[in-house]
């Protein structure tokens, strides 16, 4: 993380991509081994239609986030920006996107049963938001919008900082550009 008079910069953790790709390649083995080693050796009697999708899929599935993980390792760009105009979000569905301070009307912490917290912004014009993506980042934030009511949520899953630091980041940031705008 670089933090600067006003910007701050979160990177996008190495680690956690390395221990995703040692995760994944080691299931897509398995998966491999289950599909070659026992349903290709099943009696011919057996349907083996519905193990062969299902461990296609899981190869399928595996493999894309092996390239995934690599993708990350590889990155250059900064997760997160906090600045003076904004936040500037370069993973997720939102990637590439800039939230300007003064399109931001609120924020929340949504916590699903099992799973990791997101930091969801609301912002005043989603629809220009949702405008502006294309493809299946488009459909993601869309969804994203409405399940939660905005396009735009963050979770610190792959980001250099824990998830507390973040949400303090941003308010901080948050409180003094706005209070610097009126």
């Amino acid at each position: 993380m670089y933090k600067d008079k006003d910007t701050i910069k979160i990177g996008i953790s190495k680690t956690k991509a390395i221990l995703q790709i040692i995760i994944v390649i080691g299931l897509l083995g398995v998966t491999t081994w289950f599909l070659t080693d026992k349903v290709l050796l099943l009696p011919p009697a057996f349907n083996k239609t519905f193990l062969l999708i299902c461990c296609s899929l899981l190869i399928l599935t595996f493999g894309l986030r092996t390239i995934s993980g690599i993708r990350k390792i590889i990155n250059l760009e900064t997760g997160v920006i906090i600045n003076k105009n904004g936040i500037k979000i370069n993973i997720g569905p939102n990637s590439g996107q800039l939230i300007k301070w003064g399109e931001i009307k609120g924020f929340k912490i949504h916590n699903p049963v099992r799973g990791p917290l997101f930091f969801l912004i609301f912002i005043k014009n989603p629809d220009e938001l949702i405008s502006r993506t294309f493809g299946f980042k488009r459909f993601l934030i869309k969804m994203n919008n409405v399940s939660h009511g905005t396009p735009v949520s963050l979770t610190s899953n792959w980001l250099e900082c824990d998830f507390e630091e973040l949400i303090e980041l941003i308010n901080d940031k948050y409180k003094k550009y706005v209070a610097q705008q009126w």
